[in-house]
């Protein structure tokens, strides 16, 4: 029986970006066994990831220590000791190491903890040459447009697997809430999750945007129900201070007290989730929650929109360039605040000045987003990528 381990070392977005890698790779070889390196405040999620039968913990501050106190000047010694960190991680080698990040310590991982290993270079963790998959992600990111394979089944191609070809998601099991969160979707609805944060703060929505949407849903849907998430206690108190009192009975506030599987127990319990593109949004279309996404600044749709079917992204761009353009770095001026509450409480659908909306969809080269009112064709040049950069694969 062979044993690997999947190597991911970046942010919750990016593990669970790493799901249908992690699929793929299970239904190729059923009786493998797969185990997962990961972020130690990521492990929980890690842990209801199908397929993954144990979860190594990566100790990120402690390695970035390590890092600085080798300085400039890197020696025997730092290298011993970090082949030793390494090691202990894990009593046996696998079989195989699938490294999903591009880093040194990710490469150095794979490297030292299995026989072989698939991911971003061909010759090893010293290699320079990158493999296909790695550099079409590479150079994705330094043109910033024509992206049409999501870089979650770029992850399946790093691993030299095709895509599963469905939605997948996350194992998730009846959890207790604290007592206040517990009545979440339990009377009333629609319940609505709003993600008041983002990873970066070019990607966040401004608080006063935040709050009007709260107000126009609430007046437009007498019975419905909104969820604050996210980690960002500040930003939510700051939405809160000026809503109307009448309003607060109907809002619950969950922001940076809740562990990760807590909050995807929140945001299952959600009818819908709304927010930028940042790990909670990854998590709640993980969970199978519906998503709806403010894609701008940094964000592309093509890239990173919510994995799976029915999703829906409102995608900003330069208007001088057109919405087809690829535009990227856009900051919004106007925001489609109505646009989205019609979308969550009547299923219409329809854009707004500077913003285009776009429809998720899956087949068997993967996820893909087509406009919203057209008939959704899937995009000819993946697969004609996929024949290009993985011939000889299935």
């Amino acid at each position: 029986m062979r044993h690997s381990l999947i190597v991911q070392l970046a942010r919750l977005g990016d593990l669970l970006q790493t799901l249908p890698a992690i699929t793929a790779i299970k239904s190729a070889d059923p009786s493998l066994t797969l185990d997962l390196l990961c972020p130690a405040p990521l492990s929980p999620i890690g842990r209801m990831l199908p397929g993954i039968t144990r979860v190594l913990e990566w100790d990120g501050l402690a390695w970035r220590q390590h890092g600085q106190e080798a300085g400039a000047g890197l020696h025997q010694e730092h290298l011993r000791d970090a082949e030793r960190r390494i090691s202990e991680l894990s009593s046996e080698r696998y079989d195989c190491a699938y490294v999903l990040n591009q880093h040194p310590r990710a490469l150095l991982a794979g490297a030292l903890l299995a026989r072989e290993m698939k991911g971003p270079r061909l010759r090893g963790p010293l290699g320079e040459q990158l493999a296909p998959w790695a550099s079409y992600v590479r150079d994705i990111a330094a043109i910033r447009r024509g992206c049409r394979v999501h870089l979650a089944d770029a992850f399946c191609g790093l691993c030299g697997v095709y895509p599963p070809g469905k939605p997948v998601t996350i194992s998730r099991s009846p959890l207790p809430l604290p007592p206040d969160l517990e009545p979440i979707a339990m009377q009333g609805g629609p319940w609505i999750g709003v993600i008041v944060g983002a990873g970066a703060d070019e990607r966040l929505v401004p608080i006063e945007v935040w709050r009007r949407w709260i107000l126009e849903f609430m007046a437009t849907a007498p019975a419905g129900r909104v969820v604050l998430v996210g980690q960002e206690r500040e930003r939510a108190r700051y939405i809160q201070d000026q809503l109307p009192s009448s309003i607060l009975g109907r809002l619950w506030d969950a922001t940076g007290r809740t562990s990760l599987p807590e909050l995807a127990e929140i945001l299952g319990r959600c009818h819908a989730v709304i927010g930028a593109d940042t790990g909670p949004l990854h998590l709640a279309a993980a969970v199978g929650t519906r998503v709806i996404g403010w894609y701008f600044a940094r964000a592309r749709v093509h890239e990173t929109g919510p994995y799976g079917t029915d999703h829906l992204v409102w995608q900003a761009y330069n208007s001088e360039e057109g919405a087809a353009s690829g535009q990227f770095g856009v900051q919004p001026t106007s925001w489609p605040v109505r646009e989205t509450i019609d979308a969550v409480l009547t299923g219409r659908m329809q854009g707004l000045e500077g913003w285009s909306v776009w429809v998720g969809q899956c087949d068997r080269w993967g996820a893909y987003y087509g406009e919203a009112g057209r008939h959704p064709a899937p995009p000819r040049e993946r697969e004609d990528l996929w024949r290009e950069l993985q011939p000889l694969q299935g």
